[in-house]
């Protein structure tokens, strides 16, 4: 089997191959069986390993999932921040070290020890894993990528997404990985065998029942989405601002765009209050409304923010309220702050958004808005009392270069409409900007890295589904429920 006792160090090559595996099941490969394939096989070698190798192994596996599933965080340093080529690489390594750390109560807590409990031996992998996604996702500013729930979209699990979330899939996802596990290393194969048929059959059961947890109002709004295509490198440059403009004005005078306009994050760079008047005199007489990124000054407070603007015959705005640590902001900035004046990122001393907002909307249509990657945190939508008829996201991916980041990024918004049941509009300077509808489904993008605009159609929606009420709390009852028993029963194999 994979499993190499009389050579161990080739287990070590094994579990990096499985690694890349794992990462190709997200977008844009999108081979969404090698999850599956990847967390068997991974969890197949820890099952015969002791709990030193399994904590080496299993952090082994991390470093293999980030280095090349978030390689774009060299791109985003190195072209983003100054081509300080030593310092962006020394930054890369140390981040995907750190976030690779993640993985090793896995390999503490799941290795042949837990073969020997009669009991809940395939349940722990899945809790375990979840749990550290979950404190993954929200310790130190969360990143909240990767996640194995995000893989599954366009799957027999969409039912679940509306019903538990994007966690509840993971949890899903990696029960049948570590049941398949179980049934290879040989344990009660008849039992698990028939414990992994019952939960694929209750799956294609419960996905196979149409139930719409919203309704869709009659009237549809016309909506065009604009990608300029900005070179990040001339997007901060204070010399390329005109010609910006010029595009933007080039843009303007189609004479297919729709009343309604959406434009990707920070669409001009500057201060709003510095160039209102070209919003109001030269963008808003070619439509009736406009929404985008902007950078809003609050003159009371002197604080700048990264902001929606939905402008019309008044100026509505949302302050975006999850910041990109060392991007946007610089936590502990005594600590950091002679460190980040070795990159050059403009506005990296934005101010945070009040969780509590005022409602923004365009022909009576409320809308929740997400700037960047707000649409990785769904708990921004569910700490929201406030109904919302569509989810509009603007972004500028441009940061993340060529990579696998713009994908990645697109797959995630799809979780949101998914969980929220509302069409997802989307935004992106170089791409991808995109219509999700309701069911997580791609209706229409911009590839990446191409200038153009998107015309749609979108359904605008009301009602709550299960995940909105509920958000997180059903999966975490059930993690801690797992662990409890698991902890507190003693029952082995005799």
């Amino acid at each position: 089997m994979v499993y190499l006792e009389n050579k161990p160090y080739l287990n070590y090559l094994v579990i990096v191959i499985l690694g890349i595996l794992y990462t190709i099941s997200f977008a844009p490969y999108s081979f969404k069986i090698g999850v599956y394939l990847s967390l068997a096989l991974f969890f197949y070698i820890l099952f015969h390993s002791d709990k030193r190798t399994s904590i080496y192994l299993s952090y082994l596996f991390g470093l293999s999932v980030f280095s090349f599933g978030t390689s774009w965080i060299f791109n985003s340093l190195y072209d983003y921040g100054g081509e300080n080529l030593t310092a962006s690489l020394l930054v890369t390594i140390f981040l995907i070290l750190f976030i690779s750390i993640f993985f090793i109560p896995l390999g503490m807590m799941v290795n042949k020890d837990i073969v020997t409990k009669k009991i809940f031996n395939f349940l722990m992998p899945a809790s375990i894993l979840v749990l550290i996604e979950l404190i993954r996702s929200n310790i130190f500013g969360g990143f909240p990528w990767l996640l194995v729930g995000t893989s599954q979209i366009g799957t027999i699990f969409d039912a679940f997404y509306p019903l538990f979330g994007t966690y509840f899939v993971s949890f899903l996802t990696i029960l049948i990985s570590s049941l398949i596990a179980v049934i290879m290393i040989g344990k009660n194969i008849v039992k698990h065998s028939i414990i992994l048929f019952l939960v694929l059959l209750s799956v294609n059961i419960i996905n196979s029942i149409e139930y719409n947890w919203s309704t869709d109002k009659k009237a549809k709004n016309n909506i065009t989405i604009i990608q300029p295509n900005i070179n990040q490198r001339l997007k901060f440059n204070s010399d390329e601002i005109k010609s910006i403009k010029d595009k933007y004005l080039e843009i303007f005078k189609r004479d297919d765009l729709h009343d309604i306009v959406l434009l990707p994050e920070t669409a001009i760079p500057t201060i709003y209050q510095n160039d209102k008047n070209f919003y109001k005199e030269k963008l808003l007489s070619r439509a009736d409304y406009i929404i985008g990124g902007v950078f809003r000054y609050d003159n009371v407070t002197n604080e700048t923010f990264n902001s929606i603007l939905v402008l019309n015959n008044k100026e509505q705005f949302y302050d975006k309220r999850h910041l990109v640590p060392f991007g946007e902001y610089i936590p502990f900035k005594s600590l950091f702050i002679h460190i980040m004046k070795v990159f050059n990122i403009p506005m990296s001393n934005l101010s945070h958004g009040k969780n509590y907002q005022s409602r923004i909307s365009f022909d009576d249509i409320f809308i929740e808005p997400l700037i960047c990657y707000e649409s990785a945190y769904p708990q921004l939508i569910e700490t929201t009392n406030k109904e919302f008829s569509i989810i509009v996201n603007i972004s500028n991916d441009a940061w993340f270069g060529n990579s696998l980041a713009p994908y990645q990024h697109l797959e995630i918004s799809q979780s949101r409409a998914l969980e929220f049941q509302r069409f997802l509009v989307r935004s992106a300077n170089t791409g991808i900007s995109a219509v999700v509808n309701k069911d997580g489904e791609i209706v229409d993008a911009i590839p990446l890295n191409h200038e153009g605009i998107l015309n749609a159609s979108i359904t605008s929606s009301k009602g709550k589904t299960p995940y909105r009420y509920f958000g997180d709390y059903p999966i975490l009852m059930l993690i801690f429920s797992i662990m409890f028993f698991y902890f507190f029963t003693s029952n082995k194999y005799e």
